[in-house]
């Protein structure tokens, strides 16, 4: 595979597979082939850039698994461009499992000892869930308090 191949395949990585595949067409390249090549350039770009690489030790590190020279070189290019973008991406997505949407109470009868709460979350590809959950009435200003001070553990991050 030409180096200005690699370079097209590495900065349209997040682009849609298509464009990927219609790149990798004329080197012939069987669709799990395609994934693969994906997959290690996704490893080698967040990884360095989350392990804060210099430009020159990726090259050179690459060069040294056995990567062509002017493959490594284009790899450190790319990664040189599009690391700020690329760290943007990984600080998005550390750390979040899912976001609270919203939340509410239920209505309930009101001598009922207990409170339905219901609340939605979103992960970080944007898929919603809602969950309902049953607590006594006097456990509310204990779990107000949790979640207040995991609020400001969160903040002092």
């Amino acid at each position: 595979m030409v180096s200005t191949r690699v370079w097209k395949i590495s900065s349209n990585i997040a682009s849609k597979e298509d464009k990927v595949k219609k790149l990798t067409q004329d080197a012939k390249l069987e669709p799990g082939d395609t994934k693969a090549i994906v997959a290690a350039l996704n490893l080698i770009l967040s990884s360095s850039t989350s392990h804060a690489v210099s430009a020159t030790d990726l090259s050179s590190e690459l060069q040294q698994l056995g990567l062509p020279r002017e493959h490594s070189t284009t790899l450190a290019r790319i990664y040189t461009e599009h690391s700020p973008q690329i760290t943007a991406t990984l600080s998005a997505q550390s750390l979040r499992l899912k976001r609270l949407s919203f939340i509410e109470t239920l209505e309930n009868e009101k001598t009922s000892p207990f409170v339905k709460i219901a609340f939605q979350t979103s992960d970080t590809a944007g898929k919603e869930e809602t969950n309902k959950v049953t607590i006594p009435k006097e456990s509310i200003p204990v779990l107000l308090a949790e979640l207040k001070r995991a609020r400001s553990l969160m903040e002092g991050l």
